[in-house]
């Protein structure tokens, strides 16, 4: 039954990924916890499906970067990973409340909290008309460097990058290849952050379990490049500002907390 609901997790997340830049890890990394009881485990776990997974969907897309965009914004990212990844035990999420409900208990802590809220800003933005801002190509850089500390601290960066990402208008296509770029890149310092940090015996003792959910990420990636064609921009737009406010509140709610 485990496997069964991880391939379901994996395939889904993957396929919404695809479009949306983001969930992947932030679902995938409960299953693991759920079927290992192991955290560490389960972050090594995942960012290994996220890595592989990036790979692939850049062998899917490539063609469509937009590297003018893609670089400078990358390149920003891949060392604010790295020390995000490095300050994972300094900044220790402070609890700001515990509360219950359907009798399971919740923690609303400062840092997902701000988090959050920031996601529900940048969607709201995109949606409301009079609250409209344009970015500059200088803004490249800083969301590179915002996106890439939130990846490497919380493992967070998809939502901050699509959220940069979706303020220049790329046409479908180059938005998302973009997108798979810059995470691979941000995947790239982190992951090995992690596995220096953590070694990778983790990865070894769940390898199964990884093949399993990693095969259902790539099927994933897959039925997303097939369903590219019959989706228009807005449509994308919209789906995307609307799973940021969800993950936003969900986020800052305490729901999605490892």
């Amino acid at each position: 039954m485990d496997i069964v609901v991880l391939i379901i997790v994996a395939f889904g997340a993957s396929w919404l990924t695809f479009f949306c830049g983001f969930g992947l890890g932030t679902l995938l990394t409960p299953v693991f916890y759920f079927i290992f009881n192991d955290m560490v485990l389960a972050i090594a776990g995942t960012a290994v499906v996220h890595f592989l997974n990036n790979i692939f969907k850049f062998l899917l897309m490539n063609k469509s970067i937009n590297w003018k965009i893609a670089l400078p914004f990358g390149l920003a990212a891949i060392p604010a990973a790295f020390l995000g990844a490095k300050l994972i035990d300094v900044f220790q999420n402070e609890i700001l409340l515990t509360y219950q409900l359907a009798n399971k208990t919740f923690e609303i802590q400062l840092f997902n909290l701000v988090f959050g809220i920031i996601l529900i800003g940048f969607a709201l933005i995109e949606i409301i008309p009079k609250w409209s801002l344009a970015f500059s190509k200088q803004s490249l850089i800083i969301g590179g460097l915002i996106s890439g500390f939130f990846g490497g601290l919380s493992g967070h960066q998809g939502a901050l990058r699509t959220a940069f990402l979706i303020r220049y208008q790329l046409e479908k296509e180059v938005f998302i290849a973009t997108g798979i770029v810059v995470a691979l890149a941000v995947d790239i310092s982190r992951t090995t952050t992690y596995f220096y940090d953590y070694g990778f015996e983790a990865v070894q003792q769940g390898w199964q379990m990884i093949l399993f959910a990693l095969g259902a990420a790539l099927a994933g990636a897959i039925t997303g490049k097939l369903f590219l064609k019959k989706i228009k921009m807005q449509f994308l737009t919209n789906a995307v500002s609307i799973a940021m406010i969800v993950f936003g509140i969900a986020l800052a709610l305490g729901f999605l907390n490892k």
